[in-house]
């Protein structure tokens, strides 16, 4: 199938509801398109749930987590276009983002940046105390991570760590007691997140290997190139063996099972030469996330009313 490029801005029933003049900043926040924040706020979702013992807290939590990873992805990607915004004007995908196409000032996205972060803050006041202090370490990888693209092969480990700080950040806000309570199981899930966000990024990455070249940004579909698969392969089984570390619940290793079904599926129409398809697969771990919320979910129900 031809390796089809398309832009990545898309002006969705979400976006044309508001004003012209409104549009184009929330373009800039990626507001058009979701998956972002969904892949963001998915880990803290399952660490919430499977530690948590009361559905009312756990649902506010969640409420807490989903705005603060639409407000937080929205800031990560003004300073990823404040960082690459000359990249970006040389790749078709990427030249129509408001920075580099010129319809947004500096000026605009540092203010929009400052607004988005006040607001994040304000949703943090709102965590326990240690929270503010486990979200405060994350910013250096938030800001490092649109570097990274130009010094290591990998980046797309550094935004595995990145996308996975919900995992520590929700296991706090539901141990506020005795924080080395269930830590083992958190590491696990943490790591295996990482593995997860490694080997869907992956995949992202192909939709930019040609431009990448040209402009000598580095990425793990050029590190492994036609190893790329079995790259994904390992760091998706990686993946699998510490979320199985990571509790001891049948219905979580239930959500596995059907979660290594779906990774298999991706892992075999992975191909290299067709971006759309490589853009359907990394948009299908949104319903990935989703299994392992609803298992996460299931296991606390079941906890609470079962045992």
């Amino acid at each position: 199938m031809e390796n089809k490029k398309l832009s990545d801005i898309n002006k969705n029933k979400l976006i044309t509801i508001f004003p012209k003049n409104i549009q184009i900043y929330l373009l800039l926040l990626r507001i058009d398109r979701p998956i972002g924040w969904w892949l963001l706020v998915l880990p803290s979702w399952w660490v919430i749930f499977l530690n948590s013992s009361n559905i009312y807290s756990s649902l506010i939590l969640i409420v807490y987590f989903t705005l603060g990873a639409i407000l937080m992805r929205g800031g990560g990607c003004i300073i990823n276009d404040l960082w690459d915004y000359k990249f970006d004007r040389k790749v078709f995908r990427t030249s129509s983002r408001p920075l580099a196409s010129g319809q947004l000032s500096f000026k605009v996205a540092y203010i929009l940046l400052f607004a988005v972060l006040f607001l994040s803050f304000l949703i943090l006041l709102q965590l326990p105390k240690i929270a503010w202090f486990v979200a405060i370490f994350s910013f250096p990888l938030i800001i490092f991570y649109p570097f990274s693209k130009r010094i290591t092969n990998y980046p797309q480990l550094i935004l595995g760590f990145v996308f996975s700080w919900g995992v520590p950040l929700g296991y706090v806000c539901t141990n506020d007691i005795n924080y080395f309570e269930n830590f083992a199981y958190t590491v696990y899930l943490y790591l295996g997140t990482v593995f997860w966000v490694f080997g869907y990024d992956s995949i992202y990455s192909i939709q930019d290997k040609e431009d990448d070249v040209l402009i000598g940004v580095k990425s793990t579909a050029l590190t492994f190139g036609k190893n790329l698969k079995y790259a994904v392969l390992i760091s998706y089984l990686l993946a699998i063996i510490f979320w199985i570390l990571s509790s001891d619940s049948f219905i979580w290793y239930t959500g596995i099972f059907f979660v290594s079904i779906h990774m298999l599926w991706q892992i075999s129409k992975i191909d290299l030469t067709n971006s759309l398809l490589a853009l359907k697969l990394f948009k299908s771990n949104r319903d990935l996330g989703l299994i392992l919320a609803a298992a996460a979910f299931l296991d606390m129900f079941s906890k609470i009313y079962f045992f």
